[in-house]
């Protein structure tokens, strides 16, 4: 009877483990510790869409930004980002870049997709058209910011952002050893809140962290930086705001991080592609090779 009572134990306690191990394999697995909502952040998106031009608006409140196209940065990495989250949008927009825009390429942020860049140059902003808009009523200008490569910036080691490309562009490359000299000038910048930078007036730029996610993914995430990797995660999950779209600032008050601005295109996006994307870790894949 002992025997029979073990035996009917030892079923149960495979049986409990067996359904346990079954129910964390049906749990939803994600790429990172974050808490934001991935169908919220593609119905910001959506709802940035201007059919009258094929392309989104750059932001929702912050003038002129909600009056304003811009080919690139925005619309060249939101066709991506759109893509990552299962819209049709994203292709749609990507067929009207390439057709109509020269696939927007600006010449810095390419390097998020996998186009090396050949250095930091001065941005300038050329006018592509205005167009009028019954779903917003209201007229937009449309922009395409690109590099100038007969002006050269000399500082551009000052710019958080900046590092990261650079960091970025070297890996693409297949320069660790440079990519890491990059990246550990960027960890300067880290004042334990956010990057500090030539640029810092006060607020932390959202950007900047979604940038640096990317880049420590991308180094198949190095023992130096884990807790900055975990400080943006933590603040990036705390800057979504009810309409689904990332804020593009914030700042800290008491320990706790208060956003600040807007929220815009071109800011969800790059949190959507250093988040969700495994294109930088492929890329790490194939530099290790």
């Amino acid at each position: 009877m002992k025997k029979h009572i073990a035996a009917l134990v030892v079923l149960l306690l495979v049986g409990a483990s067996f359904l346990g191990l079954h129910r964390l394999e049906e749990r939803p697995k994600t790429r990172n510790a974050t808490e934001l909502n991935e169908s919220a952040l593609r119905s910001f998106l959506e709802s940035q869409y201007v059919p009258e031009a094929g392309l989104l608006r750059a932001a929702v409140t912050a003038y002129p930004d909600n009056e304003t196209i811009y080919v690139a940065n925005d619309n060249l990495l939101a066709a991506r980002a759109l893509i990552l989250l299962g819209s049709p949008l994203g292709e749609r927009i990507q067929k009207n870049l390439n057709e109509n825009y020269s696939s927007g390429r600006s010449g810095k942020v390419d390097v998020l997709l996998g186009r090396p860049i050949e250095g930091f140059f001065c941005s300038e902003t050329d006018i592509m058209g205005k167009v009028y808009s019954r779903k917003f009523q209201a007229e937009f200008t449309v922009k395409r910011e690109r590099a100038n490569p007969s002006c050269q910036m000399s500082d551009w080691d000052d710019y958080a952002d900046l590092l990261a490309y650079a960091a970025i562009n070297e890996t693409l490359s297949g320069n660790r050893t440079g990519a890491m000299r990059f990246y550990r000038s960027l960890l300067a910048m880290w004042d334990g809140n956010g990057f500090r930078d030539k640029a810092f007036g006060g607020v932390y730029q959202t950007y900047k962290c979604a940038l640096f996610v990317y880049l420590y993914r991308m180094l198949g995430k190095p023992s130096s930086g884990q807790k900055v990797y975990e400080r943006c995660i933590g603040a990036i999950s705390n800057l979504q705001a009810r309409n689904g779209g990332i804020i593009t600032g914030y700042q800290l008050e008491n320990g706790k991080i208060t956003p600040v601005g807007d929220t815009n295109t071109e800011t969800t996006s790059m949190v959507v592609l250093a988040l969700y994307s495994d294109y930088s870790e492929k890329i790490y894949g194939k530099v290790q090779t």
